[in-house]
């Protein structure tokens, strides 16, 4: 238990080193006690400088963009740790400047806020198709020193509606055969056309759409532009993802793995792909 302590404790201090300025400190540090479980969101709220459950520090990741972050959501956490402890998302990987930024599944913003920390003055476009996140993602979003473009709708291979189920991060587009208690309707969006129409020379594109990208990916790499960066999470097994990626190889891209996970009876992979051509 002794050892316990001592991990959770140096996990802690891990919060407070992400602070952009010294006053961000105490609000990182009362973060990483609840995240712990040492205190709960009650009690680490009132260490906090504004005695609320929601705290908006600014980050060095983020170049000093401020993030929201809601304690006692376990389920935001966990992209916030993704983002910004184990970094999944290293944009000083890309070697352009872009004209574009997509965000496909952007939850609560916290990936908008990376982007506009390192790239201040780029489009940068995000689909939520999730009714449940908007407020968040809203409210994310207006911290921000730029304007983020929001499109409430899903991405697909087709203009229409679709059902959609789930909640926090696993919310995802469903078949018409599957069966579910929460089902809703969105809007989807033809990604491939709608980026066509764009005409970028230099995207960053990150995609994240809970098993969707098997159809997305296929549809949409004829229309890329020759500088792309792709950040990627897919849902299937290694083997299966290596078949998916093959043609993006055989026109120029790198693929490096960043991260695997088992969880659930799913495979978790994030990678990074890059084409950098004239």
């Amino acid at each position: 238990m002794f050892c316990r302590l001592i991990r959770k404790l140096s996990d802690v201090r891990r919060y407070p080193a992400l602070a952009h300025r010294p006053e961000d400190k105490r609000d990182l540090r009362a973060l990483g006690l609840w995240r712990n479980r040492l205190i709960n969101a009650a009690t680490a709220s009132r260490l906090t400088r504004g005695s609320n459950l929601v705290i908006t520090p600014s980050l060095t990741l983020t170049c000093g963009e401020p993030v929201r972050i809601t304690l006692g959501d376990y389920g935001e956490m966990d992209c916030f740790d993704e983002l910004f402890l184990d970094q999944i998302y290293q944009l000083d990987d890309v070697p352009f400047e872009p004209d574009l930024v997509v965000d496909c599944g952007a939850f609560h913003g916290y990936f908008c806020a990376l982007v506009r920390g390192k790239f201040p003055n780029v489009r940068t476009v995000c689909f939520e198709p999730n009714p449940e996140h908007l407020p968040a993602l809203t409210s994310q979003l207006n911290l921000l020193s730029a304007p983020v473009e929001i499109l409430t709708a899903a991405v697909g291979i087709s203009e229409g509606t679709a059902r959609f189920s789930g909640h926090g991060m696993g919310g995802a587009l469903i078949s018409s055969t599957d069966a579910a208690t929460d089902i809703i309707n969105v809007e989807v969006i033809n990604f491939s056309k709608w980026l066509k129409a764009q005409a970028s020379t230099a995207l960053i594109w990150k995609l994240d759409v809970e098993g969707a990208e098997m159809d997305i990916l296929p549809k949409t790499l004829p229309f890329l532009p020759p500088r792309t960066a792709l950040y990627l999470e897919t849902h299937y097994e290694p083997e299966r993802c290596r078949a998916l990626l093959a043609p993006w190889a055989s026109v120029g891209f790198s693929i490096r793995e960043v991260r695997r996970r088992r969880m659930s009876g799913c495979t978790y992979i994030e990678w990074f792909l890059l084409r950098d051509t004239s």
